[in-house]
């Protein structure tokens, strides 16, 4: 064998002994870790409501992996909270960038103040209404009994609020969108 096919052999054999560790997969368990998304709400001017926003929150937090609702006051916080006396409603600005009016009159006719402000924070979260009288869907807004006290997210929703999170929602749309008069018959 001539001393060229012999550096050959050996180049090939060294080069691939250094890509070997490349090739080789993790198992899937390995994998890093989804990123998770915080968004930051100030519940500061809700008054009575802050608890039951507190609360909203904390039902999606648990719902969503992906997400993370914190606290916050000023600049900080891209969802901002307060209490009215109309209806509530939300003006949503983008994927986690809301107003959100608790209004008072929701609760005089006897909705619970905690799944509207989950029921809020879900349009916050790029969800909209869909009205079907279910209980166990938070989106179901004023169309659900006013016996409804259920705070939790329905898997299809939260699967939703995770696929907006991915960027599948565009991050600022070209007009603000008006989720208003949830709770009105």
């Amino acid at each position: 064998m001539s001393l060229r096919k012999i550096m050959a052999a050996l180049a090939v054999t060294l080069g691939l002994s250094f890509l070997a560790p490349a090739l080789v997969v993790e198992p899937a368990s390995a994998a890093a870790p989804a990123a998770v998304r915080t968004i930051y709400y100030d519940a500061s001017a809700a008054q009575e409501f802050k608890a039951a926003v507190d609360q909203g929150a904390a039902a999606w937090n648990a719902a969503v992996p992906a997400i993370q609702l914190r606290a916050a006051t000023g600049a900080q916080a891209t969802v901002k909270v307060y209490a009215d006396n109309g209806w509530p409603r939300t003006y949503m600005n983008g994927f986690g960038r809301a107003t959100i009016y608790m209004g008072r009159e929701a609760v005089a006719d006897g909705f619970y103040p905690p799944r509207i402000a989950a029921h809020e924070l879900g349009h916050a979260l790029g969800l909209p209404d869909n009205r079907n009288g279910r209980c166990d869907y938070l989106m179901s807004g004023h169309s659900s009994p006013t016996s409804c006290r259920s705070t939790t997210p329905h898997s299809t929703e939260a699967a939703q609020v995770t696929r907006n999170a991915g960027g599948l929602v565009p991050a600022a749309p070209s007009r603000e969108t008006r989720y208003a008069d949830c709770f009105v018959f």
